[in-house]
């Protein structure tokens, strides 16, 4: 069924809907609203506001009506909204009808659609022509599939006036190998879409029951075998999911070289940089964090500067990379700081964090953020600073993603304790981190022996000098055996030396 105006509705309750599209615009979004908008005559009430909203730091209808006062508009400000709001979509539509291949295809084939309706067959092959060659350049085998269902239609409209000359059995076998591998595409997305899900719930500490999954996954002959994918898009998933688990298993050299094969996809793929760009970013992101726990200070500079200069690209304005990209940049200054002993303004840096809006909240990046920066206090022996972004992590962060940090963060929390002297607390934070491994399906045995010599420590603390004491506790530092503990064990040490 055709969609029809009135199934294509925006309820425009007194939400922030509207508020956050029109923050969301760039510059260039909002000149093109503008200019379109100032091909009508007459004064417009939509443009009016749009003014005022995009004036506003956050949204209040209540100043909006007061603003407003007086005006007939207000009556019906709802519709006004949605008005607007539908107006807003109408004009981005067109922007970027041209600006990507995807909206490319769309258009072309809306166009094939109007002039198979008016019998203008000719230019409908020219239309499915353009399209197919996208299509086919940028592995969009959905649309591949439907120009394919296009062609058949045209062949069918040809036998009923009696030409002959084309056969549907040639798409056929085009669209039987488009499905084979649109499927083996979606049977990739699909590993990598389990692999990503537990790594953000547990971190690089997924449960026993999860790390067999994991490792059912990896030893499947779709990531085993790198012939089994059949298009460039499933070559760099199969990438990404094995560098992504190595990750996870701590095999930091391996992942190395597996980002660096992804990599080397995107680079001889413009068009997957472009399609892709936050997996690129990701990819980037992923390598700078190896390059910094391998401490190659020089190649971890050299990609924190690619970044940057990516970042800078007009193909990489648009405000969801931007601010991604912005994240992947601080917490990667906040990672090299503590690796590299970098001087770092924390203060500085905290003024430069993208705000979180419901537009683009992350709850990892503000559990890692915080976490990273409590840190580079700890390191710096600023305790009490230390603490309280502790306290967020451990109050505000919640515990259903990453629960390697928010375990981590409770081993930071003993120690910013035992260091501010707190000892019932120290105490109770080491009990009460026993049972939270305890209750984990995976062995932490090791975890809770350190713990234990914590305890021990903490006793023997008025008999000891605070730096022998604090020896004594650096003398039993575990291995690290994930990325984050690089981390927290980087920072103990600088802290309690």
């Amino acid at each position: 069924m055709k969609a029809t105006k009135e199934t294509k509705t925006y309820c425009m309750k007194p939400t922030n809907d509207l508020f956050d599209l029109i923050h969301a615009l760039t510059k260039s979004e909002k000149r093109f609203f503008k200019l379109q908008s100032s091909l009508q005559n007459g004064e417009k009430n939509y443009v009016r506001l749009f003014d005022a909203i995009e004036k506003m730091s956050q949204y209040d209808e209540q100043e909006l009506k007061e603003i407003f006062k007086g005006e007939v508009f207000l009556k019906h400000l709802p519709s006004e909204k949605n008005h607007l709001f539908k107006l807003i979509l109408k004009s981005l539509r067109s922007y970027h009808s041209e600006n990507n291949a995807s909206s490319l295809i769309k258009l072309e084939l809306k166009n094939v659609e109007i002039l198979f309706e008016k019998g203008l067959f000719d230019e409908c092959r020219k239309s499915l022509k353009k399209s197919k060659k996208i299509a086919v350049e940028y592995e969009f085998y959905f649309y591949h599939f439907e120009i394919i269902s296009w062609e058949k239609r045209l062949i069918e409209e040809e036998y009923e006036n009696g030409e002959f000359e084309e056969t549907t059995e040639g798409l056929a076998l085009e669209e039987t190998l488009v499905l084979e591998k649109l499927r083996n595409l979606a049977a990739y997305q699909q590993i990598y879409g389990r692999v990503n899900g537990i790594f953000k719930l547990h971190g690089y500490c997924p449960s026993v029951e999860n790390e067999g999954i994991i490792n059912e996954l990896l030893n499947s002959s779709l990531i085993q075998n790198e012939e089994k994918a059949l298009s460039i898009r499933s070559k760099c998933i199969r990438l990404y999911s094995i560098a992504f688990a190595e990750i996870g298993r701590n095999e930091i050299e391996k992942a190395v070289v597996s980002f660096e094969k992804c990599l080397e996809i995107f680079d001889q793929n413009e068009w997957l940089r472009l399609d892709k760009a936050k997996r690129y970013f990701r990819t980037l992101s992923n390598y700078l964090m190896c390059k910094i726990i391998q401490q190659d200070k020089k190649t971890a500079d050299a990609i924190y500067e690619r970044i940057q200069n990516e970042m800078g690209r007009a193909e990489f304005q648009g405000m969801h990379i931007q601010v991604f990209g912005k994240r992947v940049l601080i917490l990667a200054q906040i990672e090299r700081a503590l690796t590299f002993n970098l001087p770092i303004d924390i203060d500085s840096l905290m003024t430069e964090v993208p705000e979180s809006n419901s537009l683009h909240a992350n709850k990892e990046f503000e559990l890692m953020f915080n976490f990273r920066v409590a840190l580079v206090f700890f390191s710096r022996k600023e305790f009490q600073r230390a603490l309280r972004f502790v306290n967020y992590v451990i109050n505000e962060a919640g515990k259903d993603l990453r629960q390697d940090i928010y375990g981590h963060v409770r081993v930071l929390n003993i120690f910013v304790h035992y260091n501010l002297n707190n000892d019932d607390v120290v105490e109770y934070a080491i009990k009460s981190l026993i049972r939270f491994y305890n209750g984990k399906t995976r062995d932490h045995a090791d975890s809770i022996a350190f713990l234990k010599t914590i305890r021990q420590a903490m006793k023997l603390k008025g008999d000891e000098t605070k730096k022998s004491s604090n020896q004594r506790l650096l003398d039993v530092l575990p291995a690290p055996t994930n990325i984050e503990d690089h981390y927290l064990l980087s920072s103990l040490v600088k802290g309690m030396s």
